[in-house]
């Protein structure tokens, strides 16, 4: 994981922003490839709340659980989220698949490669 990055934004603000991140950029990649996900982005939000960051707190307590969970929230989306529009890293695919795979369902303009 990327741990180099210094930030004087508290880790609450910082994970809601690579969520937020994360979320838009799965959206965005399931529409460039003709799925639906069934989700609003709020509701991917909360699962990825839900599922993602609160594994960690339960793993290693609040403190330490956070900063795990925002550093894998990071390592999910491009750097460049503050400039560019949010894009899935290849961790970022891996994890939003094995999360969200049982709720998608191609549209008719799908192509599978």
């Amino acid at each position: 994981m990327n741990t180099t990055q210094q930030s004087c934004l508290p880790v609450e603000v910082l994970a809601a922003l690579y969520r937020r991140a994360l979320a838009q950029a799965y959206l965005d990649a399931c529409t460039a490839y003709g799925v639906e996900t069934g989700y609003s982005l709020d509701e991917l939000q909360m699962t990825i709340a839900k599922e993602v960051e609160s594994y960690y707190v339960r793993q290693h307590g609040a403190k330490l659980g956070m900063d795990i969970a925002c550093a894998m929230l990071r390592d999910m989306v491009q750097p460049d989220i503050l400039v560019a529009k949010p894009r899935l890293t290849q961790l970022g695919e891996s994890m939003m698949d094995e999360l969200f795979r049982p709720c998608l369902h191609t549209t008719p303009e799908t192509t599978l490669h």
